[in-house]
């Protein structure tokens, strides 16, 4: 049953789908009719997490988000003020004053966007290993895309946490390692080792102790590392080749169940490989030897069996987790990352995110498979209920990175819808409806889940397809090849920093302006048509922006200059009340900034234009101010204290406003955090611009071009037939069968029914194939009209099967067998002027007759413009 649609409409392109408002729960009947009886795909609900459904012309998901900024850059800085407004720990609560992200998960955010910790148990602390990823993934990016020195506020805080009160003991079997996984003992202070402590966790730990290491310089972070390099390649089982290099756990004494580490043996070879990369490769090249090992082991034991649950699996660190779920997409991240050590990348990540499609939308009740366009999907067979939004941020950022590497239009438009929906999840205030029809899920208690690891999706998404996800009109490096350790946005000027420039560094700018130079190390760099040697090329966008793409092996600070139409007001030309003091400093901006410590104090600044970025100071005796936009309160404050000085800092952002005139209003508290020797508030200036564009978030896309799957068909390399056409392996299908039942045992032919297939040139298409009562195919297509060849054989299942494309049936009832004339021969059906719907062809197969509905292999084709309208 689909959603009735409105006839209502919105200006510009996009049009919304009903008439819902935020906050909207459809009723339990309806839940009740989507979820049971046929296992539909291609569905169009009134309203997807919270907010109401939006389409564009195509059908397919679109912006919910209007602002010129962009809705992407707008749940991303959602994201940045849970951060930047998150509770921190009282005092004697915890070993050092933090913010509670430190050391727990567990929140609650009530409808106004209050945030509170509840009460919880050690065992709600035991994602530590994943929540220090994204809190240093996440917050070290976003320092490179804004300039915002946040990252220098959680990231000490957190590894400094992870250094003192969470190793193991000298004497341990496994000395002074990660308590990756601290599950035991009492909450906020020192970590308990005696835990089913995860190694591929603890190597994440160290990429990203690594990672602060690069941008802090704190040679501790380095030494640590270092160390945990060492331990690995020690423990490292270099006999074996088809077992795995390491365990899954650190002390088999903890273990709850199967010690097996199994794909996510790359995240320790990711480890492994940024130790490599500072140069550090162990004593006798042992580290390397034991990246070796791991790339072996993936490559011989894991890549041939990419279709088996565990391949992918035994990744989670609170339950067995023998099930495809996100930690595929770390994996597939390492394959695209290092295409020289997997040279069938491009298919191999292809199948493993796609078969996630397939495998985790089984369960009716978790709801999973396509909703105007695209694939939403739990995060595994066995859970976790609609919270669905979780693994669209996991899963599109890859897919998108796939499609940049491979030039794939598919994987591109099929990560693009899924991030779009994605990002529909959360409101202004922080809040996160996760559950698909505008329910809150996981996300009621996993932080995590609800914005620190959406920061670090989002993110990676927009470094690979700045010219479609990047804010309009505003400066930002969306991607580098090295950790950027300082930036500086300033008006017509870029300038960063890098930690290092290896061979092949090419950074990723979108500007609002077009470079007049470009310089690294002070010495200028050519515009060139390439980037075959160090350079910068620069490609223009409709909305007058540019993509800067800059290559400099060898040099690290980098600068961009232009005219850029951005204005800036210094301190003096805002209007203040209260006391204030002129404080001069060669750090400023024209030498001076304007400092209150007194709560009240407060100052503004009328401009006309659409986004502003306010620019201070920060240092350790920083304090807190209130932002009012317009007269409007803002969530977040303002927070000037950092561990270190540091001047013409953004300490405050906003994007999206409407275009005209508006008023800043900043209000000192007379307040700090814990760790602040004070209250001050140190502003030097302001960036502001009217400048118009608008974005464009790849409305029309999609592949147009012929695709071809072979359903059962598991081989890693595509097949290619007698007319040289490749097919790939057909994962784009949805069928339900209940929780905790695999698909794949259950409904794909993985081995030859039969070596002889009749009436064909292409045996193999039709050897394998998909079996069940009822299952659809969803293939994602750009605009345009298609041709659909349905392939059957009746290999010994004795099939009459009723079909339908789009919901328009196109077959009512035909025997397999009879129709091909006989078991064991080849029968294909051919429909033409196909048109897709919601962005998809949906193609849906029934059995009759009490048989199951058996299918082999699906082409679609791009039919010439005076094709007719038959089926044969």
């Amino acid at each position: 049953m689909r959603a009735r649609r409105s006839a209502s409409t919105v200006p510009v392109r996009f049009k919304p789908v009903g008439s819902g408002v935020p906050g909207l729960v459809l009723p339990a009947a309806t839940l009740v009719c989507l979820v049971a009886g046929a296992a539909r795909a291609a569905d169009v609900l009134k309203q997807y997490y919270a907010h109401p459904a939006v389409e564009d012309s195509s059908g397919v998901i679109a912006p919910w988000y209007q602002g010129q900024n962009g809705q992407f850059d707008e749940r991303m800085q959602i994201a940045v003020d849970i951060y930047k407004r998150y509770p921190w720990t009282e005092p004697g609560q915890a070993v050092i004053p933090a913010p509670h992200i430190v050391y727990n998960t567990h929140w609650k955010i009530n409808n106004d966007g209050t945030i509170s910790i509840p009460p919880t148990q050690p065992w709600m602390c035991g994602d530590l290993s994943q929540r220090a990823f994204s809190i240093i993934r996440g917050l070290s990016e976003y320092y490179r895309y804004s300039g915002d020195p946040i990252a220098f506020v959680y990231i000490p805080i957190t590894v400094d946490y992870i250094l003192d009160y969470c190793l193991t003991g000298a004497d341990h079997a496994w000395p002074r390692f990660p308590i990756a996984t601290p599950t035991k003992g009492v909450g906020y202070q020192k970590a308990d080792p005696n835990v089913p402590n995860q190694l591929d966790l603890c190597a994440y730990v160290g990429l990203e102790v690594l990672r602060a290491y690069k941008l802090l310089g704190n040679d501790r972070y380095l030494e640590a590392a270092k160390h945990w390099g060492d331990v690995f390649a020690e423990k490292c089982n270099f006999s074996d080749p088809q077992m795995p290099p390491w365990n899954r756990y650190m002390s088999p004494e903890h273990m709850l169940w199967s010690d097996e580490l199994t794909g996510s043996t790359t995240l320790i070879a990711e480890f492994l490989d940024a130790l490599i990369d500072t140069g550090y490769e162990g004593k006798d090249r042992a580290i390397v030897k034991a990246r070796d090992a791991a790339r072996a082991y993936v490559t011989g034991q894991i890549l041939p069996r990419w279709i088996d649950n565990e391949a992918w699996g035994r990744h989670y660190w609170d339950v067995e987790g023998d099930w495809i779920s996100g930690g595929a997409s770390w994996i597939c991240g390492y394959f695209l990352d290092h295409p020289e050590a997997f040279p069938n990348w491009r298919n191999d990540v292809r199948n493993i995110l796609s078969l996630v499609f397939n495998r985790n939308c089984v369960d009716p009740a978790s709801r999973g498979e396509v909703y105007s366009g695209a694939w939403a999907f739990p995060e595994s067979f066995v859970c976790c209920g609609t919270s669905l939004s979780y693994n669209q941020y996991t899963y599109a950022a890859p897919l998108i990175q796939l499609g940049e590497l491979a030039g794939d239009e598919w994987a591109r438009e099929v990560g693009r819808r899924m991030l779009m929906m994605a990002t529909y999840d959360s409101r202004e205030n922080g809040v996160v409806l996760d559950g698909l029809a505008g329910d809150v899920v996981a996300a009621a208690d996993w932080l995590n889940l609800a914005h620190p690891w959406p920061l670090c999706q989002i993110l990676a998404a927009m470094a690979w397809r700045p010219e479609t996800y990047g804010p309009s009109r505003e400066n930002h490096v969306m991607r580098t090849k090295s950790v950027v350790t300082s930036i500086d946005y300033d008006k017509g000027a870029v300038r960063y920093s890098t930690f290092d420039a290896p061979a092949g560094s090419v950074d990723v700018l979108r500007l609002a302006f077009e470079p007049q130079s470009v310089s690294a190390d002070g010495k200028a760099l050519a515009k060139r048509d390439d980037l075959k040697g160090n350079g910068f090329t620069v490609k223009g966008l409709a909305d007058g922006d540019c993509i800067v793409s800059i290559r400099h092996d060898g040099s690290k600070k980098i600068s961009v200059s232009g005219d850029d139409p951005q204005e800036v007001a210094d301190d003096d030309a805002f209007s203040y009340t209260g006391q204030w003091s002129t404080v001069r400093t060669d750090g400023a901006r024209q030498g001076s900034l304007h400092v209150a410590t007194d709560a009240g104090a407060a100052l503004t600044f009328a401009f006309t234009g659409n986004q502003f970025r306010l620019i201070g100071a920060v240092d350790n005796k920083g304090g807190l101010a209130d932002v009012y936009i317009d007269g409007q309160k803002q969530m977040a404050p303002l927070d000037c204290w950092n561990p270190k000085p540091r001047h013409q800092q953004l300490v405050y952002r906003k994007g999206g406003l409407a275009d005209g005139k508006h008023e800043i209003r900043i209000v000192a508290r007379g307040d700090k955090n814990p760790l602040s020797a004070g209250s001050g508030i140190s502003v030097d200036g302001i960036q502001y611009s009217a400048a118009t564009g608008k974005s464009d978030f790849g409305e029309g896309g999609g592949p147009t071009d012929a695709q071809r799957l072979i359903l059962g068909y598991t081989g890693r390399d595509d097949y290619v037939d007698s007319q040289g056409h490749s097919w790939r392996p057909g994962t784009e299908f949805v069928v339900r069968l209940g929780a905790s039942v695999d698909a794949v045992t259950r409904t794909w032919f993985t081995d030859r029914r039969s070596f002889y297939i009749g009436n064909t040139p292409d045996p193999e298409l039709y050897r394998y194939g998909v079996h069940a009562q009822d299952f659809c195919v969803n293939l994602t297509v750009g605009p345009g009209r298609y041709r659909v060849h349905l392939h059957f054989a009746d290999t010994n299942t004795r099939s009459t099967v009723r079909v339908l494309i789009n919901d328009e049936e196109v077959v009512d009832k035909m025997n397999v067998a009879q129709a091909a004339g006989g078991i064991f021969r080849a029968h294909k059906r051919t429909f033409t002027d196909i048109r897709p719907k919601n962005g998809v062809i949906e193609i849906r197969f029934i059995g009759r007759d009490k048989t199951e509905a058996c299918a082999q292999a699906i082409e679609v084709e791009p039919e010439e413009a005076d094709a007719g309208n038959s089926g044969s």
